[in-house]
């Protein structure tokens, strides 16, 4: 995998989800173009390089995006993209077979998974951090469940805005150097369907 592509593209859209993407805010929800790199990734890198892809990323992701706790304190939180990736990585990775990976649409399915994975995740640390600390949890007003349907309704917006972000990360093909990836001059410029 070419880690400097990774890396530069990383960052980009780490900045595009800080700045732009809240554009696109619907009340509590916005989009993330990340996710939709982090599935692209661990559809098509080498299996050592996959958690580190996550973690990385998610270490970024985690620093970039700070937490509004109840009194109006601003906190960054370590782990909820960092420890979430690496989860939804992992249960991406055995999915690689099954998919369509040339697809954007199957790009757009695998961040949906690796989003709802994550947010399970970020729940998770959130209520071993109230119990730790006694604090309450920053759910909306409806509770745990107002918060998984959040979580549902967020990765989906997720998967919507990695299909044409699959799209444009296909167009580098040979760039992204993928062990067995297949790409070719070819299948850089459009869409191939079909795996290989």
């Amino acid at each position: 995998m070419n880690w400097l592509l990774f890396l530069v593209v990383g960052l980009l859209l780490v900045v595009v989800d800080a700045s732009f993407m809240q554009a696109l805010r619907l009340g509590e929800l916005w989009p993330l173009a990340t996710p939709g790199l982090v599935a692209f990734v661990a559809l098509w890198a080498s299996r050592p390089a996959v958690p580190w892809a996550a973690f990385l990323l998610g270490l970024v992701q985690d620093l970039s995006t700070p937490v509004i706790v109840g009194d109006g304190e601003v906190i960054r939180l370590l782990g909820p993209a960092t420890l979430g990736w690496l989860f939804g990585t992992a249960a991406l990775l055995p999915l690689r077979r099954v998919l369509l990976r040339r697809h954007p649409v199957a790009i757009g399915a695998a961040t949906v998974v690796l989003t709802f994975l994550a947010g399970l995740v970020w729940g998770a640390i959130w209520v071993l951090r109230g119990l730790l600390h006694g604090e309450s949890m920053p759910w909306p007003a409806g509770g745990g469940v107002a918060a998984l349907g959040g979580l549902g309704l967020q990765a989906l917006a997720n998967g919507v805005v990695a299909v044409p972000l699959a799209w444009l990360l296909m167009r580098l093909g040979d760039w992204w150097r993928f062990p067995g990836g297949g790409w070719s001059a070819a299948g850089s410029r459009r869409f191939q369907g079909g795996r290989r």
